[in-house]
């Protein structure tokens, strides 16, 4: 719906979305008015990225890592930007790669994978495949356009796969390696904020505070007002036209009678060239048939006896049960004529001439119109809503593209009041704020900075807003006397980590140089000491101590390897490596399951390799004012 308003007001196709590599990415999301500057985010071998499609990317990965990480994002907003650029470009040069490396997606293959993914329950599920374009705004060709781009660098990919080559040899090597296990002992040092070894002074904190302002700041916020408009706001406006509900339940009753099947009996004289089958001369044997019939002869009798339908006569001309489009229209036209019992007429088709016996109807039950006039007008009434949603959807865009300073015109255009939010954040926001496409429309470029009216969002495919800036408070620093507790306990967590850092080196070194780890421990510290473990065993445990197990060195000369890590939990470990036990044989299921994982590494780094390559042999021009 809101993808045909654009395209009426705008022209835009709108983005697409494309897998690649892992990494799913959406492309579509909020469009912005203006792209500030140069009209393209980047151009590769003479072909635009348009602005609002970088826009519309950045806007939606921002709001996915917002809702993932709150306030704290991992990245500042120009890495997700760099991020979303190199995204664009890449899918661009690898479209344009694959095609002319001469993969092709077929249109069976392409109607394939369309129905893979939309089939539920083993069936392909058409109302969930409408249901995702109208929520994408996108239009049949273009996500089979989009579907296709995904499959050809899929294509691409597999055939990076296919041909890896990794030799029995090798295999055997590194299925010995999966098959290695390791035997430690583990002494951990676990953080105390509380430790008298410990002190924090107000010097400490005060400098901490100047050093690292940026991360104690309130978040920028905004306040918006909106004009919204539902589909259940227009239902008042209906009026029900009765001839209508009566022409659908005419439509109703017929579609019924239509699916009704009907049991026949048939005798086929055969018609053609020769002269014996001439229609003349078959007409006359036909009709002395129909007299015999009129003078009581069994129809099945004669069948047997005189049809020329290899398929039927033995059963004496039995069809069985028949419906509606499945017979030659002559014969089914003169068949669904006939009344239980009756017999038909000659009828002739490209077969030759026929005698039908009506012998049985059975369909399904016809309701009266009482029964189906609720329903009837439901549908109605949804389909006159949808009609109106979208001639009032339409009509609130052009206001607001119209109009961009001002919503006055969109509440003007659809009697809909316009309502004020309380100041929200990028991350979170109440009542309608609490939607992810409405905050990012409240922070996009378009109304925050250049202070339009946003596009029509569409909240639900049954509600959709549009919106401009009322207030922006950015982000400012915190005073010291609100984070001093927070500078101060990350001040703590700071100093407990270096001391159990620092406690864990000194154990390393004193292992090292032949101490036992019992010797070592102090207070209620304890070894422990788990079962011998492979890398699968490893990932089970805690990922840092068993990564860095298999990273240590084998014992040496009967001295054991010694490594701190950091743990999971934020304690300080030491690892004590005893013993490396590597098996003297492995099963062939091993070594393909090796072989099968190794091709897809091997596929895996010369795929970037390519990139990499396509890239660097590609002409880019980024417009680098979008990533400030």
């Amino acid at each position: 719906m809101l993808q045909a308003i654009n395209d009426r007001i705008k022209g835009w196709l709108g983005a697409i979305v494309i897998v690649l590599i892992t990494i799913p990415f959406a492309f579509w999301g909020i469009e912005s008015y203006l792209g500030g500057g140069k009209d393209f985010a980047a151009i590769i071998d003479g072909e635009e990225i348009p602005v609002h499609q970088f826009e519309n990317a950045y806007s939606n990965q921002l709001a996915k890592l917002n809702k993932q990480y709150g306030e704290n994002l991992p990245l500042s907003h120009a890495q997700i930007k760099s991020q979303v650029m190199d995204q664009l470009i890449n899918t661009r040069v690898l479209e344009a790669s694959s095609y002319a490396s001469g993969y092709r997606i077929s249109d069976a293959s392409l109607k394939k994978g369309v129905a893979e993914i939309f089939t539920r329950e083993g069936k392909f599920d058409r109302e969930y495949f409408e249901n995702y374009l109208r929520y994408s705004g996108m239009t049949v060709s273009q996500y089979e356009s989009a579907l296709r781009n995904e499959m050809l660098i899929l294509q691409k990919q597999n055939g990076l796969f296919s041909s890896s080559i990794i030799t029995d040899k090798e295999a055997r090597k590194l299925a010995a390696l999966e098959q290695q296990t390791r035997e430690i002992s583990l002494i951990r040092y676990k953080l105390d904020t509380n430790s008298p070894d410990i002190n924090i002074t107000e010097e400490d904190i005060e400098a901490y505070y100047q050093s690292n302002a940026s991360r104690y700041m309130t978040p920028e916020r905004v306040s918006v007002e909106y004009v919204e408009l539902t589909s259940d706001s227009l239902v008042e406006d209906i009026e029900l036209d009765e001839e209508r509900l009566q022409a659908m339940y005419d439509e109703y009753r017929q579609s019924i009678l239509k699916n009704e099947e009907r049991k026949a009996r048939h005798i086929l004289l055969q018609t053609g060239e020769s002269k014996d089958k001439q229609k003349d001369v078959v007409m006359l044997r036909i009709r002395e048939l129909q007299q015999k019939l009129d003078n009581g002869a069994s129809f099945e009798e004669l069948a047997r006896e005189y049809s020329e339908d290899v398929g039927s006569a033995k059963q004496g001309g039995d069809l069985d049960w028949v419906s509606a489009g499945q017979m030659v229209k002559p014969f089914e036209d003169a068949l669904f004529s006939l009344n239980k019992g009756e017999i038909s007429d000659v009828v002739e088709t490209r077969f030759g001439l026929h005698l039908i016996k009506l012998e049985d109807v059975r369909a399904g039950e016809i309701k009266t119109y009482a029964e189906k006039r609720d329903e009837f007008a439901g549908e109605l009434q949804q389909e006159i809503i949808s009609g109106l949603f979208y001639d009032a959807s339409e009509t609130m865009a052009i206001a607001a593209y119209e109009n961009p300073d001002s919503l006055d015109a969109v509440v003007d255009a659809i009697s809909m009041p316009p309502i004020k939010t309380e100041m929200f954040t990028r991350a979170d926001g109440a009542g309608l704020a609490s939607n992810d496409k409405f905050r990012a429309a409240a922070f996009s470029s378009a109304v925050l900075q250049d202070g339009l009216n946003s596009d029509v969002i569409e909240i639900t495919p049954e509600h959709v807003v549009v919106l401009r800036l009322l207030k922006h408070e950015p982000a400012s620093p915190l005073p010291l006397e609100r984070v001093r507790d927070r500078i101060e306990s990350d001040l703590k967590s700071v100093a407990a980590v270096d001391k159990a850092m620092a406690d864990a080196i000194d154990a390393k070194n004193r292992i090292a140089g032949g101490a036992s780890p019992e010797s070592v421990i102090s207070g209620d510290q304890t070894i422990e000491k788990p079962a011998a473990f492979t890398r699968q065993d490893a990932v089970k445990m805690d990922p840092f101590i068993g990564r860095a197990a298999f990273l240590m060195p084998h014992p040496q000369n009967g001295q054991p390897s010694v490594q701190e890590v950091n743990t999971q939990t934020g304690d300080i470990a030491v690892i004590v490596l005893n013993k490396v036990n590597t098996p003297a044989d492995v099963t062939q299921e091993q070594i393909d399951a090796v072989k099968q994982q190794r091709r897809a590494d091997i596929a895996t780094d010369e795929f970037s390799y390519a990139l990499s390559t396509i890239r660097s042999a590609a002409d880019i021009e980024k417009n680098t004012s979008l990533l400030q």
